[in-house]
């Protein structure tokens, strides 16, 4: 038989092990770190200091990170690992411990063995509660992922699109531009044969009677003035008439340019009639001094007499008169001089018309295939996912009633909110950026000022959904909303789930929101 002095030291490390094996809110993972030294000493997970193995669990907190007291609620740092066995593991609070309440995230009811209260075990109903919420959730992110493979093809096929429209405007405007520069040398090409023409000598055919061209103009000239004065007599009455108190700036330029025109109006048709008059004088007697001479002939004059000259002359600077006190469209009733000249000009003004209009046309296609290649441009630049997914969603709209207001988003576009008493509408923000490379939250900004505060903001976060909604809308600061929303743009895609999560983050998820619940109890 060995002695005792070397058999009791076995003894002592047997039993250490086999509470250090049990150790109560210990995790199993764990249970090697809670072993103690030959000397019975253990030290403190943070390595802070050394402690008799016996304290560990014996409700009296010794080491600064409450490692000493997994089991206990004296330390009010320290965590308590319930088994669940049969479901999900999970951590609460130390100070839960021996409370008198049973646990939520303890089904086990193994936090409660003070005998205040008894805790049954609850885990396979929990589970079987927890295996139909996660097989709903699976339908949902199923639901998700098929929407958000769509959004993602629907999203590509666009942007393909867009590229291809970019690539063809670009082709266009090359072509288009090219061909603007050919018709505005075209269209300089026929300005300078018509400054040609203008520069030449007119040769007019002497009339066999003048006084006839003369009567002619008259008849024009009383058309025209007729047309002048019931023109001036609507203006007059709408001088007269118009709503003085409504200040239309088109009326009140009308009249201004009537009272200008009347001053003079009489005084210029008393002109025109006085040149009208003279040249009539002098235009007989050059008539019958020719019809002496040439009573006989017939014959055309090819060169220009000064008296023709002065005719001509004479009527240009007439019918210019009379030009200047028409509206444009009527200027069409004077009549003009047939000649050579005029013939070529004719047809060289209504040449250079049609290269005008063709000019103006092509100038008005690059014109709008520049704005709908800035418009695909500024599109291409947008941030809309990693693969586009969230594209499609553009300016879809939802709202969620919250009783006394309806808050209401549009992707990328605006948020408001609703007053379900008048119906008023405040403006929260409109769409600025994500808030996050994952693209999983939005921010709205530059919303109405709140009386005496900031602007209005929102800031959308979204998880995944079949459907693009608002779940809840909460205002944690003064005109801060907070919108929490699903879409199956962030659902993640299988090849997108990272398999090799660790258990513990697992496990803290799941039991986060339980210890929220315990603590505000």
């Amino acid at each position: 038989m060995a002695p005792l002095r070397y058999t009791l030291p076995c003894i002592l490390a047997a039993v250490a092990l086999v509470q250090a094996s049990t150790l109560r809110g210990v995790a199993p993972e764990q249970q090697p770190l809670y072993t103690p030294h030959s000397d019975g000493q253990w030290e403190c997970l943070d390595n802070s200091k050394k402690i008799s193995f016996t304290a560990i669990n014996d409700d009296y907190c010794d080491c600064p990170d409450g490692s000493d007291e997994p089991g206990t609620s004296a330390c009010p740092n320290g965590i308590f690992y319930c088994q669940n066995e049969g479901h999900i593991a999970a951590y609460i609070k130390s100070y839960a411990v021996n409370d008198g309440v049973c646990d939520e995230a303890c089904c086990d009811g193994s936090d409660e063995t003070s005998g205040l209260i008894t805790c049954p075990n609850r885990c396979k109903q929990v589970a079987a509660e927890y295996a139909r919420e996660q097989a709903a959730l699976h339908k949902i992110h199923s639901a998700g992922i098929l929407a958000k493979r769509k959004l993602i093809q629907q999203g590509q096929e666009t942007v393909t699109q867009w590229q291809e429209e970019k690539s063809k405007l670009e082709d266009e405007l090359v072509i288009k531009r090219a061909e603007l520069d050919r018709h505005q040398r075209e269209i300089d090409g026929l300005e300078d044969d018509a400054k040609r023409h203008l520069s030449k000598k007119p040769s007019s055919k002497k009339s066999k009677c003048p006084p006839c061209d003369i009567a002619t103009l008259r008849d024009h000239i009383q058309t025209l003035e007729d047309e002048v004065e019931t023109l001036v007599t609507i203006l007059k009455d709408m001088k007269r008439d118009h709503n003085h108190n409504f200040h239309d700036m088109a009326v009140k330029a009308a009249i201004a340019g009537y009272d200008d025109f009347i001053d003079g109006y009489d005084e210029l048709k008393a002109d025109i009639n006085n040149d009208l008059n003279n040249y009539n004088a002098y235009d007989q007697s050059a008539f019958e001094i020719h019809d002496n001479e040439s009573e006989e002939e017939n014959v055309e004059v090819d060169q220009d007499t000064p008296e023709q000259a002065g005719k001509v002359s004479f009527v240009q600077i007439l019918l210019k008169k009379i030009a200047n006190v028409i509206p444009p469209d009527w200027r069409g009733l004077i009549p003009l001089e047939k000649n050579e000249n005029n013939v070529g000009l004719k047809s060289e003004g209504s040449a250079l018309e049609a290269a005008k209009n063709i000019h103006g046309k092509i100038k008005d296609t690059i014109q709008e295939a520049e704005r709908k290649l800035n418009t695909i441009n500024d599109d291409l630049a947008k941030d809309y996912g990693k693969q586009h997914e969230w594209l499609k969603l553009k300016d879809i709209c939802t709202e969620k009633n919250e009783g006394e207001y309806t808050y209401s988003v549009c992707i990328f576009g605006d948020a408001y909110q609703k007053s379900n008493k008048d119906g008023a509408r405040v403006k929260l923000g409109r769409f600025e950026k994500f808030l996050d490379d994952d693209h999983m939250k939005q921010i709205y900004s530059r919303g109405t000022k709140c009386w005496n505060g900031p602007e209005r903001s929102v800031r959308a976060t979204f998880e995944c959904g079949g459907e693009t909604e608002i779940l809840e809308v909460t205002e944690p600061e003064k005109c801060e909303y907070q919108y929490r929303m699903k879409t199956p743009a962030v659902c993640p895609i299988p090849e997108e789930v990272n398999k090799e999560q660790p258990i513990a983050t697992h496990v803290k998820e799941h039991s986060k929101p339980k210890n929220v619940v315990h603590e505000e109890l």
